[in-house]
Order: C-alpha cells, then sequence, then structure tokens
C-alpha cells in the first residue's frame, strides 16, 4: 500500500472511513492514519465529522469512527 493508493481508492469510493480503507488494505489503522495525514497537510483529503447520532446510529460509540475522509481534486 503507497500513498497512490490511497489517492486512488478515494477516487474510487470518493468517500470511505479509517475502518474501511484499512480493511480494504488489510493494513494497520495507525498506519492508514499516517498516510492520511498527509494527503490532508497536502490538500488533498478532507476528514469529514458526519453525525454521530443520526438516524443509523446506535450510540455505543459515543460518536467516535464517524470520519469520513474524500479525496479534493
Amino acid at each position: 500500500m503507497s500513498l497512490t493508493d490511497i489517492r486512488d481508492y478515494l477516487r474510487q469510493e470518493r468517500s470511505a472511513s479509517l475502518k474501511e480503507i484499512s480493511s480494504h488494505f488489510k493494513a494497520d489503522s495507525s498506519l492508514v492514519e499516517s498516510m492520511l495525514d498527509q494527503w490532508i497537510l497536502k490538500g488533498r483529503v478532507v476528514a469529514k465529522q458526519h453525525d454521530a447520532f443520526g438516524a443509523a446510529c446506535c450510540g455505543k460509540c459515543g460518536g467516535k469512527g464517524h470520519i469520513r475522509y474524500e479525496w479534493v481534486e
């Protein structure tokens, strides 16, 4: 997995959570997060907090894990 692999994945999916990206690449989430941070610093990825307590939320996580990463063209 490389930075360009993450770029290509986000371009294709448009938006994904850390868990989705980590699962796709079968990689440790801390490694994926550090690579996403590189793209964020370059202004190519944005991390958006989604409504943690929306209709589909069970409330058990307290809102954690509701960050979606999106590629910026």
